[in-house]
């Protein structure tokens, strides 16, 4: 990965308010990776994650081989396998694990680009997008040559610009049993920087749900 975690957030939160938050001597087992990131993440007072949330460090347990360190708002969550710690694993509660493509240091750069992308100062999403308007709307990005994940269906990418991220994936059918729309595509841009999205704004035929959040 070329995507610099501590230099990605600074640029996408700005400078770090505070000192990193020691963990506890108890959380020396976890991942290298892991301990990175609460070390780093712990510098803003913003949230860094809207979508899922971490556990805290001292109450991940191993059990069954796995050790449980994120989850989000319904049952997904993930673990990092504790006899080798660089492999990810995705579940449902009470459900079997399907090991991730990526290793845990690529999941983690790739979890905080995906919530920057929803964690902006101005966002435009779309849940119906025709697959031929992709390239207008994504031509200021490049894709971000993650190894993919399943949450929250199989098949969302993410690409990356100059002030602009933008979270990608399958349209969702109407109706039972919520396959992917065919010749659809769901669009999500994130900025932190409103005037980067006036150009989505401007494309006709495109019904933008536009939202954010202030600093």
């Amino acid at each position: 990965m070329s995507i610099d975690l501590p230099s990605f957030l600074t640029s996408w939160y700005g400078t770090p308010s505070q000192p990193a938050t020691p963990l506890p001597d108890t959380c020396t087992w976890l991942p290298a990776p892991l301990r990175e990131w609460y070390g780093v993440s712990s510098r803003w007072t913003t949230p860094l994650l809207t979508l899922k949330r971490m556990r805290a460090p001292e109450k991940i347990v191993s059990l069954e081989g796995k050790a449980i360190f994120m989850a989000d708002a319904g049952d997904t969550i993930w673990a990092f396998d504790v006899d080798d710690p660089s492999r990810v694993y995705e579940g449902q509660l009470h459900e079997g694990w399907l090991e991730s493509t990526e290793q845990l240091s690529e999941f983690l750069i790739h979890n905080a680009l995906n919530e920057a992308a929803f964690n902006a100062m101005s966002r435009r999403a779309c849940e119906q997008v025709e697959e031929a308007r992709l390239d207008q709307i994504l031509a200021p990005m490049t894709e971000v040559s993650f190894g993919g994940w399943q949450w929250p269906r199989p098949g969302h990418r993410i690409f990356l610009g100059d002030g602009l991220i933008a979270d990608v994936g399958p349209a969702m059918e109407d109706h039972a049993p919520w396959g992917n729309r065919p010749g659809f595509t769901e669009v999500q841009i994130g900025s932190n920087n409103p005037a980067l999205l006036s150009y989505v704004d401007e494309m006709p035929g495109i019904d933008w749900f536009k939202s954010g959040r202030s600093r």
